[in-house]
C-alpha cells in the first residue's frame, strides 16, 4: 500500500504507520532486506546484459529513465557496457522498495545511476532510473566524475537503538532540509545538522571542500552543511516540488527522496546573512531532477548524497508514489478546522 500525502509538515506518526509491502490477496512471498538487495543486483546485471529476462522482472514492469517512460530493453538497457563497484542502498522491506546509487559505464563512458525498484511477491513491478552523464554543457560546476566516487561506509552503519528514529520522524527530518532549501534565507526552517555533516552531489563534494585559493572568500562548497544554510546560500532554489520519500531504513537512519528543484531565474542577486552579495550567473529558468539519500543520526542530518540531472524547466514526474508531506497551506487549513 502506498500512502499519498502532499508537501511539507510534521506530526505524521499516525499517518505513516507501517503498511504491508503487498496486498494480502492470497499466499505471497515477502522480500526481506537481503532479498531486495539480491534482486537489485540482478536488475543492474540485467541492464548490463541488455536482457530483462535474466532478472525476476514482470512482463508488465513500468520503467522510466530520467522521467521518460520506456519499454524494455531500451535506453540504458541497450547502452550500458559495464557495472561499477560503487553501491549506496536504501532497502525498505515494509514497502517492497529498494533504491541504489551506483556507478556504471555506458559505451565506455562513466556515469552515475540512481535506480529504484519495487518488488511484489519477489517480482519487480517498477523500475525508476535517474542517470547523470558527464556533460559540461548541462552540469557546469556539478560535472559528474563517477570515477572519483569512493565508498561511504557511514551509510551502511547500523545505528545503536538510542540514535534511531521511527519512519515518520526520519521522513520529517529529511523534509526540513527541503523546507530550508526552498527560497533559503538563512533564517527560516534551518535543519538540525550533525557537526560532521557532509554532502556529495554527482560524485562531487559540495560541502567541506578545501579552498583552492585561501585568499578568496569561502563559498558554500567550502563550508559545513549548517553554515551554508544559515548564510542563505541557496536563495535561487525558488520552488521545490514533487518530493517523494521513496524508501526508509530505520535501522541505518536512511531516507531516499526523489523530486524537482526549480529555479525561476527571477532572483538575480541576493544578500547572505553576513552581508555579502551573491550574483546569479544563470539567466534562464532551469530545473534539477534529483535523487537524494540522507543519513540521519540521533535526529540530525549526518550524511547526504545526491544525483542531479538538469531537465526542462517545470518538468513533472511520471510517478505518483511514495510519501508526500502536507503543504503549509494544508497545514493552515487543518489548524483552522481544529484538526
Amino acid at each position: 500500500m502506498v500512502r499519498t500525502l502532499i508537501g511539507h509538515g510534521i506530526g505524521l506518526a499516525a499517518l505513516l504507520t507501517a503498511a504491508p509491502a503487498f496486498a494480502d490477496d492470497g499466499a505471497f512471498r515477502p522480500c526481506d532486506r537481503a532479498c531486495l538487495i539480491a534482486t537489485g543486483e540482478k536488475v543492474l546485471q540485467a541492464m548490463v546484459d541488455h536482457n530483462p529476462h535474466v532478472a525476476p522482472i514482470s512482463p508488465d514492469v513500468r520503467y522510466t529513465e530520467n522521467g521518460q517512460e520506456l519499454l524494455l530493453p531500451d535506453g540504458l538497457w541497450r547502452t550500458l557496457t559495464k557495472g561499477g563497484s560503487y553501491r549506496l542502498r536504501v532497502a525498505d522491506p515494509e514497502t517492497g522498495v529498494l533504491t541504489i546509487f551506483s556507478t556504471m559505464e555506458e559505451n565506455g563512458a562513466p556515469l552515475n545511476l540512481s535506480t529504484r525498484i519495487r518488488v511484489r511477491d519477489r517480482i519487480v513491478t517498477e523500475i525508476e532510473t535517474t542517470v547523470a552523464r558527464p556533460d559540461p554543457t548541462v552540469f557546469g560546476g556539478l560535472q559528474p566524475r563517477p570515477q572519483d566516487l569512493k565508498e561511504r561506509p557511514e551509510f551502511d552503519q547500523i545505528l545503536p537503538p538510542e540514535q534511531r528514529r521511527p519512519r515518520w520522524q526520519l521522513i520529517d527530518i529529511a523534509n526540513t532540509y527541503f523546507r530550508a532549501l526552498e527560497n533559503n534565507n538563512g533564517k527560516d526552517h534551518v535543519p538540525s545538522f550533525d557537526d560532521a555533516c557532509h554532502r556529495i552531489e554527482n560524485s562531487i563534494a559540495t560541502t567541506n571542500r578545501p579552498q583552492a585559493d585561501p585568499t578568496k572568500p569561502r563559498t558554500a562548497v567550502n563550508m559545513g552543511c549548517r553554515e551554508a544554510f544559515t548564510l542563505g546560500y541557496y536563495r535561487e532554489d525558488t520552488r521545490l516540488r514533487g518530493m517523494r520519500f521513496m524508501a526508509v531504513d530505520e535501522e541505518r537512519g536512511l531516507v531516499q527522496v526523489n523530486g524537482f528543484f526549480d529555479h525561476d531565474a527571477t532572483v538575480r542577486s541576493y544578500t547572505l546573512t553576513d552581508g555579502r552579495e551573491i550574483k546569479v550567473a544563470r539567466t534562464a529558468p532551469w530545473t534539477w531532477m534529483i535523487s537524494e539519500i540522507f543519513k540521519i543520526r540521533d535526529g540530525k542530518i549526518w550524511q547526504v548524497e545526491a544525483i542531479l540531472l538538469s531537465v526542462p524547466y517545470g518538468m513533472k514526474s511520471n510517478w505518483d508514489n511514495g510519501w508526500k508531506m502536507p503543504s503549509p497551506q494544508e497545514e493552515l487549513e487543518k489548524a483552522r478546522a481544529g484538526r
